[in-house]
């Protein structure tokens, strides 16, 4: 009988020892949890902070983006704001000149005019960065000059401009018209 008691005892005592070990194990479980739900609260709560924080920045750079837009659109409407008030003076020179000519009967003086007026636009686009290609004599380039036809000539060797048949211009150094000519066989 005492063996059966041992036993007994031994079997309650490692059923205490098993249940003290499963509370333990659970109480640690339970805090695990515990510590995993605050930690998910405060990376949701990381997660809505940076969620606002985006669709902030997003709406900041859709704002940006609009006016950048409205300022450039605006910049190029009166990109040549400048450059039309300077010529306006030409506009009126040009008026005069056509009332002067059909009043007068001297041409002399309305070729004068209209020099004047030609050597003042002139002057003004040259201001803005315009410059006429001055091309007779020289070698035939294709990012300068337009080939009209290529012609027989004495004077010149072959592949030189002969002739000059529309001036070609550059705007700051970039060719805006190619001067149309004449190249020699």
């Amino acid at each position: 009988m005492n063996t059966e008691k041992n036993i007994k005892e031994t079997l309650v005592d490692k059923k205490k020892t098993e249940k003290k070990k499963t509370k333990k194990i659970v109480s640690k479980e339970f805090k695990k949890i515990k510590e995993m739900k605050e930690k998910l609260i405060k990376v949701e709560e990381e997660a809505t902070k940076y969620k606002d924080q985006l669709l902030r920045t997003a709406a900041e750079f859709e704002n940006y983006k609009r006016r950048t837009e409205k300022e450039s659109l605006a910049l190029l409407m009166n990109a040549n704001e400048k450059l039309i008030t300077e010529l306006l003076p030409v506009i009126d020179d040009f008026s005069r000149s056509l009332e002067h000519a059909e009043t007068s009967d001297n041409n002399d003086s309305l070729k004068d005019g209209v020099t004047l007026i030609y050597k003042k636009l002139m002057s003004i686009l040259e201001k803005q960065g315009l410059k006429e290609m001055i091309v007779k004599g020289e070698e035939f380039d294709p990012d300068k000059h337009q080939a009209l036809m290529q012609v027989e000539s004495d004077e010149h060797e072959s592949g030189y401009i002969t002739e000059e048949h529309l001036k070609g211009y550059t705007l700051n150094d970039k060719v805006i018209r190619h001067t149309q000519v004449l190249v020699a066989k």
